[in-house]
């Protein structure tokens, strides 16, 4: 029989869900506890096999029992019960992805539906526990003050959370970004949580989504050492200069230097123009919805949209004026026609200036094309190369 451990503070809410879990006594029994500290108690002493927590609770909280959950029950899967009160809040929790989320008020059918799905999975051995990349954006939505000591086989580092601001790390002789990095590199890593913050200084000013994704680089490199690094060939030129007669593109008319403005509402669709997918077409993709979720958290990216190679918009962010949107789709779909026609490979990324100064880094996935518009100071490289690594593993299928 599976048990499940609820950890809320809230005695009546607990008493209301034991009494509607009576309907599922034959598929999971239920242990509760008031706090994170009686929750290590009960799973020290007991076989769990899915744990349902609040994340506000006194003496230990529910952030420092997924923490200990993370080090010591990595198999056991969580669903974290929230009250965040900003629905721009709500919705990038659900896209962290590695572990359930639900929202309080419960809705007492969808939590049994998560329930016997974290169960189901759980058996077939598909949910490893919840991950530091994870868990570190947990403690940026909720403007957490903590220190995270990370340690990952004979290797340990810290990291160290003002307000949910990464303000400085350290491990082994590395310090600042450089160990932020290397942390985030790690495999099966341990989390220990501390609720104090000693670092007054903020050594770090690059984004928390950036820094995940050159860890996720570096993880890629250590688990293919024989693979070449990619290179980076840029092609930065302002678009009046660029010469794409010949490649039978189809936006000779669209790029030309007397081709007339954008309309405002995007020509029918061709085999050329992409043609858009509903809200929900990433919704059931981990690794798309966490890309997406990255992407929208590095400030160095002022507009983004996401294409299949077979020309349907998956992600398209709401900034930017209609004709740069247009532009971007565009770019898109052509970037990997670009790449090849120059012969410089998949490996290359797209740069594009723009008149007013910004840029457009293109990039090209196995399934799926990225172009990003990023300011005239920002420098593509290390852009393209934390985000390569994710791109490459979306998959539509």
């Amino acid at each position: 029989m599976n048990t499940v451990l609820v950890v809320d503070d809230d005695e009546s809410f607990l008493l209301n869900l034991i009494e509607g879990f009576k309907s599922y006594q034959d598929q999971f029994s239920i242990m509760t506890a008031s706090n994170g500290e009686e929750a290590v108690t009960i799973l020290d002493q007991h076989e769990i096999h899915l744990v349902l927590t609040d994340l506000k609770m006194p003496v230990m909280d529910g952030f420092a029992l997924v923490a200990h959950l993370s080090a010591n029950h990595a198999a056991i899967p969580v669903i974290v019960m929230t009250a965040f009160g900003t629905p721009e809040m709500e919705d990038s929790l659900k896209e962290i992805g590695a572990f359930q989320y639900i929202e309080k008020p419960i809705d007492f059918n969808v939590l049994v539906s998560k329930i016997l799905k974290g169960l189901e999975s759980r058996s077939k051995g598909l949910i490893s526990g919840v991950s530091l990349s994870s868990f570190v954006q947990l403690l940026e939505l909720d403007k957490k003050t903590c220190t995270i000591t990370a340690h990952a086989e004979k290797r340990q580092g810290n990291l160290y959370f003002k307000n949910g601001e990464l303000m400085d790390a350290n491990a082994g002789d590395l310090t600042g970004i450089d160990a932020a990095f290397e942390i985030f590199s790690w495999e099966n890593v341990g989390i220990l949580l501390t609720n104090s913050c000693p670092i007054s200084e903020q050594k770090i000013h690059e984004s928390l989504g950036f820094i995940l994704l050159e860890g996720s680089r570096r993880q890629d490199e250590r688990e293919s050492p024989d693979s070449a690094p990619a290179t980076m060939a840029s092609l930065d030129a302002p678009l009046g200069s660029i010469d794409l007669a010949g490649l039978e593109l189809g936006l000779d008319d669209f790029l030309a230097e007397e081709a007339p403005p954008l309309p405002a509402n995007p020509p029918t669709p061709s085999p050329h123009t992409p043609t858009a997918a509903p809200p929900s077409a990433h919704a059931s993709n981990p690794i798309l919805t966490q890309f997406i979720s990255m992407l929208e958290a590095m400030p160095e990216i002022s507009h983004s949209i996401l294409v299949s190679k077979e020309g349907n918009i998956l992600h398209s962010t709401k900034t930017g004026t209609e004709q740069v949107t247009n532009f971007i789709t565009y770019l898109s779909v052509v970037s990997q026609q670009l790449q090849m026609a120059m012969g410089t490979g998949d490996s290359q990324y797209t740069l594009l200036s723009l008149e007013n100064g910004q840029k457009i880094l293109a990039l090209c996935g196995k399934e799926v094309i990225v172009a990003l518009e990023i300011g005239s100071s920002v420098i593509p490289g290390p852009i393209a190369a934390g985000l390569r690594p994710v791109l490459s593993r979306i998959s539509l299928q």
